[in-house]
């Protein structure tokens, strides 16, 4: 056998294999509130009453009612081709987002609510697995934030 074949057989047993692992190591909980903070702060992104990462970000303040805003950010989620809702009450959204390749699990929470008359969005992003996420949250998090931002 050359090495070629090797890592096609590898590759062929070796990545149902992980992602197996990867599935089991971290199954899905359905979260029934927003996280009061992020419990590793290098694989989470929070835009909320306390920040982490979300570098120049702000909870989103919309004018719109709450019922509607909760509506359209749904309509968001359900365009993201690996985004999946687990749970969602008034005023609350989990979702997972499973990455491209090595299919990690990571959990989403938006909570909406009223202040001063206004709508109120924070958003989190966390990986389930690892210390480090690569900015993947972030990233997740500064999408979601630009396109939550242009509802009105």
């Amino acid at each position: 056998m050359d090495l070629l074949s090797i890592l096609l057989i590898f590759g062929l047993i070796g990545y149902p294999i992980m992602i197996f692992v990867i599935y089991f190591l971290a199954p899905t909980k359905k979260w029934d509130e927003f996280p009061k903070k992020c419990n590793i702060r290098t694989n989470c992104t929070r835009v909320a009453n306390s920040n982490n990462r979300g570098h120049g970000l702000r909870p989103i303040v919309l004018e719109n009612n709450l019922e509607n805003v909760q509506s359209k950010i749904i309509q968001i989620i359900n365009t993201k081709p690996r985004m999946k809702i687990i749970n969602e009450k008034k005023g609350f959204i989990h979702a997972i987002d499973i990455t491209a390749f090595f299919r990690f699990y990571d959990d989403i929470a938006i909570k909406i609510f009223k202040k001063g008359g206004k709508t109120v969005i924070w958003l989190q992003s966390q990986s389930r697995l690892g210390y480090y996420d690569l900015l993947v949250n972030e990233n997740r998090v500064q999408i979601l934030h630009s396109e939550i931002s242009k509802l009105e």
